[in-house]
């Protein structure tokens, strides 16, 4: 109807792309090569490509090469913790390739023994607003729920699932954990 309008009153229209077949590949090697090793944007790779950028990110996790957070640590330090998850008890692989990982759980194992997060935090010596978002995250990065909260005259506790979290964290080295 609206072409039809355009047409009627003399608006020229804009031609769209007249296919919307995938432009092209990227190979797994060369993005490697080019993303991590040479340090390049995927803005620069979109349009050396010909691709979008956001085209260029899909190929990256189709070929499982993950993409530096925004303001965070760097490709290597992001890649090393995705390797080093590797070796880690399974139901933590989830919940440790991201920055600050080890610290959310580090602050979960702290946080377990106290009977509120608010509690656990003021000990903690930080937010209590941060470490909810700390458990929060860990929660959603595991796809479960760690702890039941607390609710009036009724300390937390941790879940079933969270136990077993626990159990897996407690076999990781101290040395590999942050102190808080």
């Amino acid at each position: 109807m609206l072409t039809d309008l355009a047409k009627e009153y003399g608006i020229p229209l804009r031609e769209g792309p007249q296919d919307y077949k995938r432009r092209g590949s990227v190979d797994r090697d060369w993005l490697i090569e080019q993303y991590v090793h040479r340090r390049r944007t995927l803005p620069d790779l979109a349009r050396e490509t010909g691709m979008s950028t956001a085209n260029v990110a899909r190929w990256a996790h189709t070929h499982n090469i993950p993409l530096r957070p925004r303001g965070g640590a760097s490709h290597h330090t992001a890649l090393r913790t995705a390797d080093e998850a590797e070796s880690l008890p399974a139901v933590l692989r989830k919940a440790l390739t991201g920055s600050f990982a080890r610290q959310r759980l580090s602050r979960f194992l702290a946080a377990r023994s106290y009977p509120t997060l608010t509690e656990a935090a003021r000990d903690l010596e930080i937010r209590q607003s941060a470490l909810v978002t700390q458990i929060n995250r860990l929660e959603e990065d595991l796809g479960q729920p760690l702890f039941e909260r607390a609710e009036r005259g009724r300390a937390m506790k941790l879940t079933r699932f969270g136990k077993r979290v626990a159990a897996a964290a407690q076999t990781i080295p101290a040395e590999e954990m942050p102190r808080r």
